[in-house]
């Protein structure tokens, strides 16, 4: 009696178990599990994401192929090739980057290397919308610059936040264009501040080991709020995990200087 008492309860309890496994599954893949997901890194990415966009800037370069140069090239293959074909001419020259609205009416922040010397800068936006640009502010000391463009409407705005009280080890979010892969995510940590490079005018920087590549320049770093606390800058070419970006509080600056005019 007893060996079937126990038994019985086993067999209580495996349907238990199941019933409970069931459940879970069905919560998963219910809207209360959809909201057991929506970590706060998700909450922070949806919100900022609308505001971030990308950029693509376009200059016109001289080229003259260097082989026509060649007094060897010259004297055994000048008879056989058309010069016309070597003459110096004209080509674009494009650059990708990244960059974040910070006004409704379509004050873009980006960096000053994605954008300076450039005769044309498109910016796209996360839903496809697209519009000229116009380059109306580069910080004196700083890789930092300020786009207009001409919306139809009121924009998605980032909002920006300070970098006076990060604090080591806590999330750090990028959000970009790397490789023309619109609207990427990393996620690491801040590792370390007020780092400085040898080259360029790069100091008190913040340092994070949220991937940053070619492309990401000038694109939002965000705390776990969805706050912007630094524009993504630079990268250490020789490491991984190592990328630099400038405190939101110098952006700030060039955007009360630029509004000041």
């Amino acid at each position: 009696m007893l060996r079937f008492a126990q038994l019985t309860f086993l067999a209580a309890l495996g349907f238990s178990t199941l019933a409970l496994a069931t459940g879970s599954c069905a919560l998963a893949a219910s809207a209360d599990g959809m909201f057991l997901r929506r970590s706060p890194v998700v909450l922070a990415i949806q919100n900022a994401a609308p505001a971030v966009v990308n950029i693509a800037a376009q200059r016109t370069i001289m080229v003259r192929p260097f082989i026509f140069e060649d007094p060897m090239f010259q004297q055994f293959f000048g008879q056989f090739v058309d010069p016309r074909a070597f003459r110096p001419h004209e080509e674009k020259e494009t650059s990708l980057g990244s960059g974040f609205i910070v006004s409704s009416d379509g004050l873009v922040l980006t960096n000053r290397h994605v954008v300076q010397g450039l005769s044309t800068i498109k910016v796209q936006m996360e839903d496809g919308r697209t519009y000229s640009g116009r380059l109306v502010a580069l910080a004196p000391k700083s890789d930092l610059a300020l786009i207009k463009i001409k919306p139809n409407g009121a924009l998605p705005t980032a909002i920006l936040g300070t970098a006076e009280d990060l604090m080591i080890g806590e999330t750090a979010i990028a959000i970009g264009n790397p490789f023309g892969l619109s609207h990427t995510v990393t996620v690491g940590v801040v590792s370390a501040l007020h780092r400085s490079l040898s080259q360029g005018d790069y100091a008190n920087l913040i340092q994070t080991d949220a991937a940053i590549n070619p492309g990401n320049s000038g694109g939002p770093l965000l705390n776990i709020l969805g706050t912007v606390i630094g524009v993504n800058t630079a990268i250490y070419a020789q490491a991984q995990g190592i990328g630099f970006a400038i405190p939101v509080d110098e952006a700030k600056e060039l955007i009360e200087a630029y509004r000041s005019q």
